[in-house]
């Protein structure tokens, strides 16, 4: 019978887990790594085909970064004295549906990796899973938790399955780009910062297997930092596997740094120092003060590493943006709320959002120089342009439920979660759940008075009675109240309500640390979490707002946009549109007097913005602009405004404090 057959399913499942770990486990060495790639050591120094080799790397995340401008930043690496590029790999985007792959466009992996091969520079690849990189869920693809079992990061079969797949596809891309086969590839990370989630060698042996077993051959290594510095906590010591991999370390202090430093040296007399990540800004939360590093700082911690004979990798040295809906966010556990992060990944970086040349840049390029002497460098390449293209008028409004209609609907007996709707699911084939975005749900209700949220989803709710904002709900914890009571009807109107709860994913948890199981808890939307007068909703209509290509087409070509009269407080798109006559240069569009939400360039989803700060304006690519008219479609959840404004400047540092929930 079905039970019969789903134990045999689950015992051949958990044996061939237990065969892949054993026969990883009979790998274990019991000396220090030793590289079997072209990338090698000895007596603390690289050699690549034999000849030394101080790695001197920059971060570069092609899918941060329009491809039209991959060239420029690679140009700007060398001209630093750069001779390596460092890349992650997000699972999420390359595999948005299970078994659909994307490598296309600003996901071109292989076309980028030969474009840094052109521009004289070696690759050091961390293809993940798990990523971190403040990107929306560390990099792994949402579609994960449609398992209710699921267990990221572990050896647990649903994910190991599902991490051999992925593997095996992106390995296609990249194996035959490695540097034994004539491509720039000379190091392959395994897994990222798995000392501060994890003591689970056996985890790391699988994921180096499952990359040998797909044709990577090059050097391994592992990189950690402390993740409690404080009680002298850090991945090195955590989780050994120094007899597999090289390690490596991350840091931003040089005392921490130091510290890091003398443990691998321990460990082997060979092994190399590598900073894999020196951290050369930081990233920000919406309602933070901007990051930076001071010049001194920087200056001082890479004259430090650079004189230890050290290899390094500036982690960022151009940090780009987080297009449509990709920022991450953290979880405090001292305060019990999410920080969600910006859309500009500027860093405080080596190169601006932009890519612009900072001073931080030029004096690495003069301290590598004066490590290297090295004679031949390239002359700094010119930033890219910006153009002030002055305001756009808001011409065009759509209300929230002309929106609904542009979107499928289910009907349910609860409030489930975005990531279990069949949204995706094509003729019984799972195709994975919704994504990203916001998710609307709707009742009609003839009584009631309190609703109540219990295990609170950690996100941005607003309660909404007859089209009317009763309640905006954020950071807050269990059992929410909620008073919907203003939103009757007088006694000579009908009795009947609508109650719509609108629910943002401002992004999902990108960093969990050893003994938390945050990172399987990230379903977005409502878990049949919410009550009224201590009853579960029922009869719920469900309206996925996932905001992405396929609905954007059928939002900017419906015929039901409004005359915009003026200014509105309830959610909505807003259309403009902005004439350019020549070839468009890069901008950034301020959203000065507008409250949260997101905007459309010509299609392109560049980001949220929320009036709290810190970032107040947008980067615009030029490549996203074209020559003509150009459509700019905003969602506002709150307060909109008569127009938007382009403009040469940037503002990443101007935090309000005084703007509530909205």
């Amino acid at each position: 019978d079905n039970m019969e057959t789903k134990f045999y399913v689950i015992a051949f499942a958990a044996m061939t887990v237990i065969l892949i770990a054993s026969s990883v486990s009979a790998q274990i060495s019991d000396s220090p790594y030793v590289s079997n790639g072209s990338l090698t050591f000895q007596n603390r120094t690289f050699y690549l085909d034999g000849n030394p080799l101080r790695i001197l790397s920059g971060s570069l995340h092609y899918f941060r970064v329009v491809p039209e401008y991959w060239w420029d930043r690679m140009r700007k690496m060398k001209a630093c004295g750069l001779n390596t590029l460092t890349l992650y790999v997000p699972w999420n985007l390359h595999e948005p549906y299970p078994g659909k792959y994307n490598f296309k466009g600003i996901l071109d992996l292989k076309r980028f990796i030969n474009m840094a091969h052109r521009a004289g520079l070696y690759v050091i690849f961390r293809p993940g899973p798990y990523i971190c990189s403040e990107w929306d869920y560390g990099g792994l693809p949402p579609w994960l938790l449609r398992d209710p079992d699921m267990k990221v990061r572990t050896n647990y079969h649903g994910y190991q399955s599902r991490v051999q797949s992925y593997f095996s596809r992106l390995m296609s891309e990249v194996s035959d780009l490695q540097h034994h086969k004539g491509g720039p590839i000379i190091a392959v990370q395994v897994e990222n910062e798995f000392g501060s989630y994890s003591n689970d060698t056996g985890h790391l042996l699988f994921l180096k297997k499952t990359l040998i077993d797909n044709g990577i051959r090059e050097l391994f290594f592992t990189s950690d930092g402390y993740f409690n510095y404080t009680e002298g906590l850090n991945g090195l010591d955590n989780t050994p596997f120094y007899t597999e991999a090289l390690p490596t370390v991350n840091f931003q202090d040089i005392e921490q740094g130091e510290q890091l430093f003398r443990k691998v040296e321990a460990l082997s007399d060979d092994f190399p120092l590598m900073v894999t990540e020196y951290w050369s800004g930081w990233f920000d939360h919406w309602g933070t003060e901007h990051h930076t590093q001071s010049l001194q700082d920087f200056g001082s911690t890479l004259t430090a590493i650079l004189n230890r004979s050290a290899s390094v990798n500036f982690y960022m040295f151009h940090g780009g943006t987080n297009f449509g809906f990709m920022s991450g966010a953290n979880w405090d556990f001292k305060e019990i709320t999410l920080k969600t992060d910006v859309t500009s990944y500027d860093y405080d970086a080596l190169l601006t959002e932009a890519g612009d040349i900072t001073e931080k840049y030029r004096i690495a390029r003069q301290l590598i120089y004066e490590a290297t002497k090295e004679r031949n460098r390239p002359e700094i390449p010119y930033d890219t342009p910006k153009e002030d293209w002055g305001a756009v008028s808001i011409k065009q409004y759509m209300p929230l439920e002309t929106i609904l209609t542009l979107t499928k609907k289910f009907s349910e007996n609860g409030t489930i979660p975005m990531e279990m709707l069949d949204l995706h699911s094509v003729d019984g084939v799972d195709f994975g759940g919704q994504r990203y975005g916001y998710i609307l749900y709707q009742v009609n209700i003839t009584e009631g008075h309190n609703l109540t949220f219990t295990e609170f989803p950690r996100d941005r709710i607003e309660v909404f009675v007859d089209g009317n904002s009763v309640a905006i709900l954020e950071g807050m914890v269990d059992n929410v109240n909620v008073n919907i009571s203003r939103g009757r009807h007088t006694d000579t109107q009908p009795k009947g309500r609508v109650l719509d709860i609108l629910v943002e994913n401002r992004g999902r948890v990108n960093y969990g640390i050893m003994g938390t199981t945050i990172l399987d808890e990230q379903l977005k939307g409502l878990n049949n979490n919410c009550f009224l007068d201590g009853e579960p909703l029922t009869d719920v209509e469900i309206y996925p707002l996932e905001f992405d290509d396929d609905f954007y087409k059928r939002l900017s070509g419906n015929h039901e946009w409004e005359v915009y009269s003026g200014q509105t407080d309830l959610p909505g798109f807003y259309r403009g549109r902005l004439f350019i006559g020549y070839t468009p240069l890069d901008s950034y569009l301020s959203m000065k007097d507008w409250t949260k939400g997101f905007v459309y360039v010509n299609g392109h989803n560049v980001g949220r913005y929320w009036n709290k700060g810190p970032q107040q304006t947008l980067f615009v690519p030029g490549p996203y602009l074209r020559q003509g008219f150009n459509e700019i479609i905003i969602f506002e959840q709150h307060k909109s405004n008569n127009s938007v404004k382009f403009q040469e400047t940037y503002i990443l540092d101007a935090l309000q404090v005084d703007v509530g929930h909205a």
